[in-house]
């Protein structure tokens, strides 16, 4: 990572992402921000309560940028949620300043690839494809606390963990035994990634690990009362509980009424019991064949007819009303793309939007079953359905009716992620009232909301979309490669992915911490740099400290230049 110095940045866009970036700047590297937006008095209060500038968008994007002096900076950083406006600006601010570093939002990744590819010192990301990768991680791995594709675009999902050393099976093992074992990187213990590695390792030790992203062993259910009745019975008393009351007293009506009128007429005619239950049901249905009469039966055997008869009237009737309320409730269900989910250990997403469809594109591609309930899904959804890549339900996530379908019970996680804060908490809420211990992640774009709601109802897998990519993008305003910001104890690193050349290199600072290498198509954890080899594309750990440290030396160079 390149040394921080005081740089100018501008900053076009005007959401939550646009003032994290700007904060994010402001406070880790002290460059000089200027945000581009269109007029508004509480943006502007916003971003100069944060020390930075304000330019408003005059007539052109040219305009806006020479008002933000452009001409003066040295990166431009488009953020706003039109892909061709940040395309546009950039491209301007490229035509003003041949030499500003762009770093671009673009929902298209194959399209940013193709820019990055072309356009000289530029970085484009997705934030979608950024911020799913950690849904995905999560909800696969309920003890990952962040997630990254390694190698950007088309790798694997590797996430970062931390689990006791008793849960990861590796207690009374030295941390390098741990790594083999677990084909992982043991990176902190207990917060510290300055242990002794060849210490034993105690059940009570919290390790964070780096790993490829695996999906945990299903979840064991809790066992049912019936569990030891035969299939057939458990199958038969689940269909008779799912019909409504007035079916039920139907059917018992009717089987008692056949049952009595079989044993009467077998006993009054001298019928064997298989003769009595053919003559019953030929009176009752009113087919009347002939062959058996009731007259020999005398009076109260014509009466007893005369009642099955009617009786029979009766029950049909009701029967047939029953069968085509089903039938019209089923053409409604399969017109709304409702069915009951009968599968087991599968994540329910809940959304299908931009983030949603990247969190299934990751889950599918980990071998995940995935069921997905969107209200208006798009055509490459229902294509993707159609294919049988997932289970989709067209149906509103925070209806108990629709969520009764999905099989809660025997999921392996959830993902709320649909357009509304206050509707995926109502979505997480519903699901625990169903399953107390199910994990579910969330997304939740308010930061102050996101603290309340896991403060006030103990969801800590939570996460804002902004919040996750904001280290991102300010990463990327001084160095290519930054994938995102972890915590490990009280200290921050940025993870960064980074290409070595025909001669290694030494890292770029002694606390880096080396991750993995993509090598022969799969990820190689490494324990040191030196094990890297030439051409290598390696993931590692970027103090952030050291940027602070590098801000306040920047900041102090010329005093001590300026004294006699």
């Amino acid at each position: 990572m390149e040394g921080v110095r005081e740089i100018p940045i501008v900053i076009v866009g005007g959401d939550a992402l646009a003032l994290r970036v700007c904060a994010e700047l402001m406070e880790h590297t002290g460059s000089r921000v200027t945000l581009v937006w269109e007029p508004d008095p509480g943006l502007c209060a916003s971003v100069e309560r944060m020390g930075a500038g304000f330019a408003p968008i005059a007539l052109d994007e040219r305009e806006a940028l020479l008002g933000a002096n452009v001409l003066d900076a040295a990166v431009v950083i488009a953020l706003t949620e039109d892909d061709h406006l940040n395309l546009r600006f950039a491209l301007t601010a490229r035509d003003l300043n041949p030499d500003i570093r762009v770093v671009m939002r673009q929902f298209n990744r194959t399209l940013g690839r193709k820019i990055e590819q072309n356009l000289r010192n530029c970085s484009v990301v997705s934030l979608s494809s950024l911020s799913a990768a950690t849904y995905a991680s999560v909800a696969v791995d309920p003890a990952c606390y962040y997630g990254v594709q390694f190698p950007d675009i088309d790798g694997p999902l590797v996430g970062f963990a931390t689990k006791s050393a008793a849960a990861a099976g590796v207690a009374g093992r030295s941390a390098c035994e741990a790594e083999r074992e677990l084909d992982a990187r043991v990176l902190a213990r207990d917060g510290r990634t300055d242990f002794e590695r060849d210490a034993v390792l105690r059940p009570e030790d919290e390790l964070t690990l780096f790993s490829a992203v695996r999906p945990a062993p299903p979840r064991t259910a809790a066992p049912r009362a019936a569990a030891g009745r035969p299939v057939w019975q458990r199958r038969g008393l689940r269909l008779l509980r799912g019909l409504d009351p007035v079916a039920r007293v139907a059917i018992g009506a009717a089987l008692l009424v056949f049952l009595s009128a079989s044993l009467f007429f077998g006993f009054v005619l001298k019928l064997d019991l298989v003769t009595a239950a053919y003559f019953v049901i030929a009176t009752m249905t009113t087919t009347g064949y002939g062959d058996v009469s009731p007259e020999h039966a005398g009076t109260p055997g014509e009466l007893a007819a005369i009642f099955l008869m009617l009786a029979g009237l009766t029950f049909s009737g009701i029967f047939i009303a029953i069968l085509s309320s089903r039938f019209t409730q089923a053409q409604y269900i399969s017109v709304q793309g409702l069915r009951r989910i009968s599968r087991r250990g599968h994540v329910i997403v809940c959304g299908a939007g931009n983030v949603g469809s990247r969190v299934i594109e990751f889950l599918v591609k980990l071998g995940c079953r995935v069921v997905v309930i969107e209200v208006n899904p798009t055509p490459e959804i229902v294509e993707r359905a159609r294919d049988r890549q997932f289970d989709l339900l067209t149906g509103d996530s925070t209806k108990d009716a629709t969520m009764d379908l999905c099989n809660v019970p025997g999921a392996a996680a959830l993902v709320a992620l649909t357009h509304g804060d206050t509707m995926n908490l109502e979505v997480a809420l519903g699901a625990r009232a169903r399953v107390p211990d199910l994990p579910i992640v969330m997304r939740v774009q308010h930061e102050s909301f996101q603290k309340s709601v896991r403060r006030h109802f103990d969801f800590d897998r939570t996460y804002g979309t902004a919040a996750l990519a904001a280290p991102v993008f300010s990463g990327l305003a001084h160095s290519p490669g930054v994938r995102g910001r972890i915590a490990i104890g009280e200290r921050e690193y940025s993870i960064v992915e980074h290409v070595h050349g025909a001669n290694l290199t030494e890292p770029p600072s002694p606390h880096c911490v080396p991750l993995g290498a993509w090598r022969d198509g799969r990820i190689v954890c490494l324990e040191r740099f030196a094990d890297a080899r030439p051409f290598d594309r390696i993931l590692l750990l970027y103090p952030v400290w050291e940027i602070a440290r590098e801000k306040l030396l920047a900041s102090a160079a010329p005093a001590r230049n300026a004294t006699p």
